[in-house]
């Protein structure tokens, strides 16, 4: 139990009422923006530093929740093999204890009747409750303060990389006196986790590093009727290049997120997302991809036999693609069908449509400079979409039409809209150190307002385009902001470089800018319609 840690109150609540307004006010629904599956790469602990804490921001459902169950795995999909569940710490973790933090008081898990619990490597995991908890306000952050150990030299997985802009933090200490220190001042994030953080996800050695938390977390309350989803889905959706610092209010990366949580249409849809990069539809309940599932049938006993969604929305099949066509449909089709026998034929899953995947000459700046990789992703790609949009064999309940508003529609259907067409941001007023030989670190920027995590394109030469990734920013007060860049070069910057969003690192993911300001407001809010029941 955390007492008064990060100056917070120990929570009491007399409410243990499961009753209240809402369609199902006893039905555990998903209800937290941010959420996601472990995946990625296993996290070592260093002699000294094998007691780790995180602490995580999530938001609110659009509605009052309450009865909070909160799910820790003991397994990661793997990245380069996707969803396969094949990344395994190959020890125990021992959760010493977990809070919810609601209006500035924390309210203890129990598992069981314990205050923690030993997850066993490559198990589904387990479950807690938070029987003092109160009520959580319609879209009300709260926050997650898990507190875990191994021993020196073993391994945990996770499911997050900490968006520090948000307030979030990850610990390690060398026991549970000198960690519970770290949680109660709330200190500054342990510097040797503390790295790479505006570098797009790679391995543990290059890559901002990965805490554990709660996973799938699910709650009663005044649900009203909404759709809820359970998104199956690879990089394309949950946002590969993106960086945590580009996580907006809510915690959100990827198109899918954002526009799914996005307060329009029929409002913050939750969602929980089961997928990770490299997910291939043909991989995905099959060998070695089963235990996510398991533990939504875990949900589905809790309810009495309802799931915590009410409709499956599909982003995958980009990384199905085959230059047979028939082959590249049949492993979409068929997980469409496998998804509907594993829940249940009156599920109703909506497929995306399948964005393009394009080279370019120019760092995606001009269209002219944008060309498609192979010809597959011009006749596939449209044959497929085509069949989606008609549910030619599909067997889907309905689309969500991602490839146009992914791409420069109509215009150049098979392409990215080039940076300059999105238009001008800003200028890049002048460079450090400035001589055209030694290492560019930093500059000066006008024009609009940069935030760390940023990836902007400068005209550094005439017609000659690089793209940087910002991770630092300090604001001159005088509508200029000084920025620090993640990556080097000794390249000569004219003066009053025109900078744009950058909108690709190599034609596959959409950058943050191009999420931000092209894909998600071209999908229509309307479209949310189609995922009601």
């Amino acid at each position: 139990m955390l007492g008064l840690s990060l100056g917070l109150s120990l929570g009491t609540s007399t409410n243990t009422s499961n009753s209240g307004g809402g369609v199902e006010p006893n039905r555990y629904m998903f209800f937290a923006s941010r959420t996601r599956m472990p995946s990625g790469f296993l996290m070592p602990a260093a002699s000294g530093l094998n007691y780790f804490a995180s602490k995580l921001k999530f938001g609110n459902a659009p509605y009052k929740t309450r009865g909070f169950r909160f799910h820790f795995s003991g397994f990661a999909m793997n990245e380069g093999l996707g969803p396969q569940e094949t990344i395994l710490p190959g020890n125990d973790v021992v959760i010493d204890g977990v809070d919810l933090v609601i209006g500035g008081a924390a309210y203890p898990a129990v598992f069981g009747s314990s205050p923690g619990v030993t997850i066993a490597s490559g198990t589904k995991g387990a479950w807690c409750d938070f029987p003092t908890a109160p009520d959580l306000d319609a879209e009300a952050d709260f926050i997650v303060i898990t507190r875990w150990h191994v021993n020196a030299g073993q391994n945990f997985v996770g499911p997050y990389r900490i968006q520090k802009h948000r307030g979030e933090k990850f610990w390690a200490a060398a026991d549970p006196s000198a960690l519970g220190s770290l949680i109660g001042a709330d200190a500054p994030v342990t510097p040797s986790l503390d790295v790479f953080y505006a570098v797009a996800p790679g391995n543990q050695t290059n890559s901002q590093q990965i805490c554990y938390g709660p996973d799938m977390m699910v709650a009663k309350g005044e649900w009203d009727g909404r759709p809820v989803v359970l998104s199956t889905a690879d990089s394309i959706g949950y946002g590969r290049q993106e960086v945590s610092a580009s996580a907006d209010i809510r915690g959100n990366l990827g198109w899918e997120s954002k526009w799914l949580d996005a307060d329009d249409g029929l409002g913050r849809i939750p969602h929980m997302t089961i997928g990770c990069p490299s997910a291939q539809s043909a991989r995905e309940l099959t060998t070695s991809a089963f235990l996510r599932w398991d533990i939504l049938d875990d949900i589905k006993a809790f309810n009495g036999g309802k799931y915590p969604f009410t409709v499956v929305l599909n982003q995958m099949g980009t990384n199905d693609s085959n230059t047979a066509i028939s082959t590249w449909k049949s492993r979409m089709t068929s997980l469409v069908s496998r998804i509907k026998a594993r829940l249940g034929g009156g599920m109703k899953v909506i497929q995306c449509t399948i964005p393009p995947q394009n080279s370019s000459s120019n760092a995606f700046a001009t269209s002219a400079g944008i060309t498609v990789n192979t010809a597959v992703w011009v006749t596939g790609r449209n044959s497929i979409n085509a069949d989606i949009r008609s549910n030619n064999g599909f067997g889907h309940d309905g689309y969500i039409d991602v490839d146009q508003a992914w791409t420069d529609y109509p215009a150049n259907p098979d392409k990215f809209r080039a940076a300059t067409d999105l238009g001008q941001i800003g200028t890049l007023l002048s460079y450090t150190p400035g001589d055209g030989a030694s290492l560019l670190s930093s500059g000066v920027l006008a024009g609009f307002v940069p935030k760390v995590g940023n990836v902007i394109l400068s005209e550094y030469q005439p017609a000659t385009y690089g793209a940087r990734t910002i991770n630092a920013v300090v604001d001159n007060g005088n509508g200029t902001f000084n920025v620090g860049f993640t990556s080097n070069s000794a390249t000569a910057f004219q003066a009053n470089a025109a900078t744009y969003w950058a909108i690709s690192p190599e034609g596959v993911h959409p950058q943050p800018g191009y999420i931000d300001t092209w894909i998600v407001p071209r999908l229509p809010q309307s479209e949310k319609a189609k995922l009601t029941a």
